[in-house]
């Protein structure tokens, strides 16, 4: 045996780096393409081999660690349950991969319940990461023990590795990605496959900076571009709270959003800790108030403290401030590399176009072979009875499929094809449904022969990809990103609904009734008017992710909704009685619970809300289409405590649905239950003092009023019926026929049965 002498600092070194490149490459650094490190992968690949799908039934946690310990990842149990665990924790993850039942953690940093309990399959995010893998997309190879095969990456369609962002520490080597939003991404995808040579400064115009699940503001925007281009930095962040006043002048601080993967348990303790050093002494109270809907920490101060200073303390001393670390550090063609946004945006649409082409040629390849196959299916049915003759004359099959290729010239295959063919393709209908085929699989090989060819068209079917990607999937920013202009001044178009709920538009709930529209700022509040007289208020960026309110009674409904930004100084309640209350913005209080600002009579509901203009008319309307046309000047400013003045008298048995100010409309819209339309001059309706009956609108028994819309040009409206449906249409003026107030309203929308509930007006075109 000959013994080979090796220095053994060389021995150490080369053992040493191999060591650290199988950390690096096998475990801790995410690949560029998919975002993944291969246990993630080998994870949701496994799930899928196993049929978890979104539509499917969950099966147990410790099933999925079985399957991937036995075929993929022969490690430790516990490290792949808690990979698993990752992906199925919204608070880790912007867009989980895994969808989880059972306990998976929280926030507060209690650990999941052990895998025989929990149970997981993928999630639609997931979908998309798998997609056309069974196509030829992605290369396969051995797994550990050469027993099966596994994919070395997946197609990832999902651009995974910034929406999701990535942690890992390997040898001499870490990498920290924040996630990001998911339309931002595929926006910066689609401009740079238009344009490779955009610069860094024109790829962050649609990436305004990290998007954390947990939201918060990041504070230094200013920096942001350096870092990005580098791939290397922090992201200064802060939890979202503000200032709620309360009775008696005291003031507590409500903390609404915590920095990315803060332990509120921990937080809350180390708040208790600093008051109890007297540090913090202004706080007399600390409460968790967080729920299913979100968190919620209020900190409430001694009578003399000032909530805005005390606040500060708070991000002084706590975790409520923190830096995230960015390391760009990803595999890219298997080496470990640090690259700036750019770069992995431009790998990721590089993995794409090579997964196009492959999916490309795969497809045609199979389009090919079938119009082979049917072109032969063709021959056959046109020569029919010689077919027929050679089949029934030979010994065998092999003699037959011999003589089909001599005398017909089919090839094997399709000579093959002829045999297996059914009695029942004989009919001329078959030969028709094979011609239709035929003409299509020559438009399907024109089509991918166009893509495996030409990059431009690839290109043009990435974009395509990622447009519907965003359009199907996207979700709003969750984090503010402060500085940044447009992130400062935007604002989300929300559906607040009459049990108290509210949602971006885009994630809008059929089946439930919707009470308002409207663009709410970031930074600004979204104050809820319910029946009741109450006003409750959330943050705008409460109204982001969706919030529900705790209504102060079971019955209670919402009925408008308004932002402070949005009006001048004061806002109008109508009740169902016929009163009109008009009630100044400085007497509102931010409470979440509610605050009452109307004294209502006995079985009296406040029914919609309106801004309060300075001068000009207001129109109050009832259900059995009478109108009143007064002054708004006629409704005095009154306090929270009072009932506010009588706007119409009422006939008996009817009741007051709406209020709008006038504006300078020159017509209105005149809107029925039944789905009647008509547009009446205003020069119809004479202005009247308050306190009378007004003029009826709607003269036909049995049609019932449920709006007015003032007009001045095209309206885009959106509907809501008693059955929870929503539709839109957009009302140019000059199609609407202008009738008088006598003529029945015309039939505009056909309800099946359905009624009209609530029209709001979305939007002035």
């Amino acid at each position: 045996m000959e013994v080979i002498t090796v220095p053994i600092e060389e021995e150490v070194k080369q053992s040493y780096i191999d060591y650290a490149m199988s950390v690096i490459v096998g475990r801790a650094i995410p690949d560029v393409r998919d975002g993944l490190k291969p246990v993630h992968r080998r994870i949701l690949y496994a799930m899928q081999d196993m049929g978890l799908y979104p539509d499917k039934p969950f099966v147990k946690s410790a099933r999925i660690v079985g399957a991937v310990l036995g075929y993929y990842h022969p490690h430790g149990d516990q490290a792949v349950y808690e990979a698993l665990v990752r992906m199925a924790q919204d608070f880790n993850m912007n867009y989980p991969l895994v969808i989880g039942q059972g306990n998976f953690g929280s926030v507060d940093g209690d650990p999941p319940a052990a895998m025989r309990y929990t149970e997981a399959k993928l999630s639609r995010y997931a979908l998309k990461l798998l997609e056309d893998i069974d196509k030829n997309t992605v290369d396969f190879v051995p797994n550990f023990d050469g027993s099966t095969l596994e994919p070395s990456v997946l197609p990832s369609k999902f651009p995974n590795l910034l929406c999701n962002g990535t942690s890992g520490i390997a040898v001499g080597l870490t990498t920290s990605i924040p996630s990001h939003n998911l339309k931002e991404v595929c926006q910066a995808l689609i401009e740079l496959a238009k344009n490779p040579e955009l610069s860094t400064k024109e790829i962050m115009k649609y990436i305004k900076g990290p998007d954390f699940p947990t939201g918060g503001i990041v504070e230094n925007y200013e920096e942001l571009l350096d870092f990005y281009e580098k791939g290397r930095g922090q992201v200064k962040i802060r939890a979202k709270a503000h200032v709620e006043k309360l009775q008696g002048g005291r003031e507590q601080i409500i903390i609404e959003e915590l920095p990315y993967q803060v332990n509120k348990a921990e937080l809350i303790k180390r708040m208790a800790e600093l008051a109890r050093e007297g540090k913090l002494k202004e706080i007399s109270d600390i409460r968790d108030e967080s729920d299913k809907e979100g968190i919620r920490i209020v900190v409430e101060l001694k009578r003399e403290a000032s909530g805005e200073k005390v606040l500060e303390k708070l991000y002084r001393y706590t975790a409520l401030r923190k830096n995230f670390p960015l390391n760009f550090v990803v595999l890219i063609r298997g080496e470990p590399k640090l690259a700036g946004i750019k770069t992995l945006l431009q790998e990721f649409i590089r993995h794409r176009l090579e997964v196009i082409l492959r999916r490309s040629r795969f497809f045609l390849s199979k389009a090919k072979e079938r119009l082979h196959t049917v072109e032969g299916l063709l021959v056959a049915l046109k020569n029919l009875d010689q077919v027929i003759q050679h089949i029934r004359s030979s010994a065998d099959t092999q003699e037959a499929r011999e003589r089909l290729m001599k005398h017909f010239g089919l090839t094997q295959a399709q000579a093959n094809a002829v045999l297996d063919m059914r009695l029942q393709r004989l009919t001329s209908l078959e030969r028709g449904k094979l011609e239709e085929e035929e003409k299509e699989l020559k438009e399907k090989i024109e089509y991918y022969t166009g893509l495996v060819e030409r990059e431009e068209e690839r290109v043009r079917v990435f974009i395509e990809e990622m447009e519907e990607l965003s359009k199907s999937f996207s979700s709003p920013r969750k984090t503010l990103v402060e500085g940044l202009q447009e992130a400062q001044e935007g604002s989300l178009t929300v559906v607040v609904y009459a049990k108290g709920k509210v949602s971006p538009l885009e994630e809008m709930e059929e089946g439930e009734e919707v009470v308002d529209v409207l663009d709410v700022p970031f930074t600004d509040g979204l104050f809820m008017v319910s029946d009741r007289g109450r006003v409750y208020w959330i943050a705008g960026s409460q109204a982001l992710k969706g919030s529900l309110l705790s209504l102060k009674d079971r019955e209670e409904r919402i009925v408008g909704a308004f932002v402070r930004s949005g009006v001048e100084g004061r806002i109008l309640l109508a009740t169902e009685k016929g009163y009109v209350k008009k009630v100044p913005l400085v007497d509102f209080e931010y409470r979440a619970q509610g605050m009452q600002i109307i004294k209502l009579l006995e079985e009296d509901r406040v029914v919609r809300v309106a801004q309060a203009p300075e001068e000009g008319d207001l129109l109050l309307f009832t259900q059995m289409g009478r109108l009143l046309r007064f002054p708004a000047s006629e409704v005095p400013p009154a306090t929270v405590s009072s009932k506010g003045v009588q706007g119409i008298k009422l006939e008996e048995g009817d009741r007051v649905v709406g209020i709008r100010p006038l504006g300078k409309a020159e017509h209105l819209l005149v809107i029925t239950e039944e789905g009647g339309l008509k547009k009446v001059s205003l020069e119809e309706i004479p202005q009247r003092g308050r306190a009378t009956r007004g003029v009826e609108v709607v003269s036909s028994a049995g049609e019932r009023l449920v709006d007015l819309v003032p007009i001045t040009s095209s309206v885009e409206l959106m509907l809501v019926t008693r059955k929870g449906r929503v539709f839109y249409d957009r009302l140019e003026e000059k199609d609407v026929i202008l009738s008088r107030l006598k003529q029945k309203a015309g039939k505009r929308w056909e309800l099946e049965g359905d009624g009209l509930l609530r029209v709001v007006v979305k939007k002035v075109l």
